[in-house]
């Protein structure tokens, strides 16, 4: 007998009269009117051989073998893929943005020394022996203002490019300029970096802590990040408020040249489920 596989999805479109319908165990979806909707929920299947082509419509026990053995085949691949391992070097932040989820994180002043970091590439040598791997520094702001905090990522940056791994870094981009020497020196896979739009949006919704325009001195830290051949990872994040924004900040990154570099990429991110 054939049943409604429990793999389904079906809901409404925000915003239509329309409902998609997704499986995701096969990887299927479609589009479907009200009234193929109705007619699914009521178990009046007018287009099963449709349905059961797509697998929305499935024998259990064959379904489930299918389910078994995409979960056999996920760990096989989870078991060979590339890891990234995160180092949180602090919490502290120079930015204060408006949706920040880290605001009540630990904001303490204490730095790791050299002998943390040391314990964590025997850490990571230890238990990934083997696996393929890089790092990402992550906070907080990895990249903030200081010597003491350039000492902390220049010996990490150090430790990683002993190893042989490569460093990912997440950071706000204020301060990037910065270190954009420093880092052209290492194995650095990308920076990740966020504008949410051009300057007035953007500044509304990432500015410094006690206020303070950060778009400028981004974008003067990608246009250098880029020049020395360093890889950008271009974020924005998207809500109601900005993502009308996206094309203008496309049209920016197209004009500064930013799409033309081979090390340039974009990543789109979501603030949360009531955006």
């Amino acid at each position: 007998m054939m049943t409604f596989s429990k793999h389904n999805i079906l809901t409404p479109i925000a915003g239509s009269d329309k409902f998609i319908l997704l499986n995701l165990l096969r990887g299927n979806a479609d589009i479907l009117s009200a009234e193929k909707a109705r007619e699914i929920r009521e178990e009046r299947y007018t287009d099963v051989d449709e349905y059961i082509a797509k697998g929305y419509l499935v024998d259990p026990e064959q379904d489930e073998r299918l389910f078994r053995q995409r979960y056999l085949d996920f760990l096989d691949e989870r078991d060979s893929d590339e890891l990234q391992v995160f180092f949180v070097p602090w919490y502290a932040c120079n930015f204060g943005c408006r949706y920040c989820y880290q605001e009540g994180y630990s904001n303490e002043h204490q730095l790791p020394t050299r002998e943390l970091v040391d314990r964590f590439f025997q850490y990571v040598h230890a238990t990934f022996a083997g696996r393929r791997k890089y790092l990402t520094l992550f906070g907080g702001e990895p990249l903030l203002d200081g010597p003491a905090y350039r000492d902390v990522v220049q010996y990490f940056l150090e430790k990683a490019h002993h190893a042989g791994l490569e460093t990912a870094i997440v950071t706000n981009g204020y301060l990037l300029s910065d270190y954009v020497e420093m880092l052209s020196r290492h194995r650095i896979r990308e920076v990740q970096v966020t504008l949410d739009g051009l300057a007035r949006v953007h500044d509304l919704r990432r500015p410094l802590k006690g206020g303070g325009t950060t778009f400028d001195r981004i974008v003067h830290g990608i246009d250098q990040a880029l020049a020395l051949n360093i890889a950008i990872n271009l974020r924005v994040v998207i809500d109601r408020e900005n993502i009308s924004e996206l094309p203008a900040l496309a049209a920016f990154a197209i004009q500064r040249g930013w799409t033309s570099h081979p090390k340039f990429k974009t990543q789109l991110g979501r603030k949360d489920r009531k955006s």
